[in-house]
């Protein structure tokens, strides 16, 4: 093996240890800007890492990135925060990152209103998982993803509901009601998929892209659709082409 293989190796390892020949197919030129790019997320991170509640390795962080409050939020290791991302830390039961949790690019995290406002709950995220491009987490209500989770662009998860019953006073006035989301191991959560409050979406299940779920999903389980109805369980094996099982292939990442 030569030393360049040698690099490419431990590199990968360092990123998953489960997938030692990630970057079998990138040149020596690739890895050094791999380098650079990590280097200089490392050092932005490093300002930031200070600035937190807590945090058991190091940060990687790109431009553009706002944490608001940041002493209530607490990292494990490598969390990396893509560009533009924006957290508020300020909440009852804090923002919790897991070990090599990602932050796509644009994403907002949100318990409390920056101007004021009643304290939101927070989130908590297991390790391995990612929130992805431009989603919406509005954890005013208590939100827990777990480990190895996969979210893609656009997702929202928003953990409290308006209030509109009395027809004759404005929505706006009539204030929230909050219930908290849980997204359980090894989900995945298919682009622009939207999981309202109070709900629980079971351990090893897929969101198809574009659906909204608005009751509790079996572990397990595909749904798909406006409002998210189950297309089929994973344990009944591959969908045969052509069928609605193959919602997953929809998914988007």
């Amino acid at each position: 093996m030569s030393a360049l293989d040698e690099l490419r190796r431990a590199v990968a390892r360092r990123r998953n240890a489960g997938d030692e020949h990630a970057l079998d197919e990138w040149g020596g030129v690739d890895l050094a800007g791999l380098g650079w790019l990590l280097g200089r997320r490392l050092a932005r991170g490093a300002l930031l890492r200070a600035r937190l509640g807590d945090a058991a390795g190091r940060v990687f962080c790109e431009r553009g990135v706002r944490v608001f409050h940041p002493r209530h939020v607490c990292a494990g290791r490598d969390l990396n925060l893509e560009a533009d991302v924006e957290i508020m830390g300020l909440s009852r039961r804090g923002i919790v990152f897991g070990d090599r949790v990602t932050v796509r690019c644009g994403a907002m995290i949100s318990p409390t209103g920056i101007f004021g406002g009643e304290l939101g709950e927070g989130l908590r995220m297991g390790d391995n998982s990612n929130i992805g491009p431009y989603a919406i987490i509005g954890c005013s209500g208590f939100i827990s993803i777990g480990a190895r989770v996969l979210m893609g662009p656009h997702v929202c998860l928003i953990a409290e509901n308006h209030d509109f019953d009395d027809a004759g006073r404005p929505i706006k006035d009539q204030g929230v009601r909050r219930a908290p989301i849980t997204i359980e191991d090894d989900v995945w959560l298919g682009a622009g998929a939207i999981v309202v409050a109070g709900v629980t979406v079971g351990r090893g299940s897929v969101v198809a892209a574009g659906a909204v779920v608005t009751e509790d999903v079996p572990p397990g389980s595909v749904v798909a659709g406006v409002p998210a109805r189950l297309v089929r369980s994973r344990a009944d094996g591959p969908a045969a082409p052509g069928d609605g099982g193959s919602a997953a292939s929809s998914a988007g990442r």
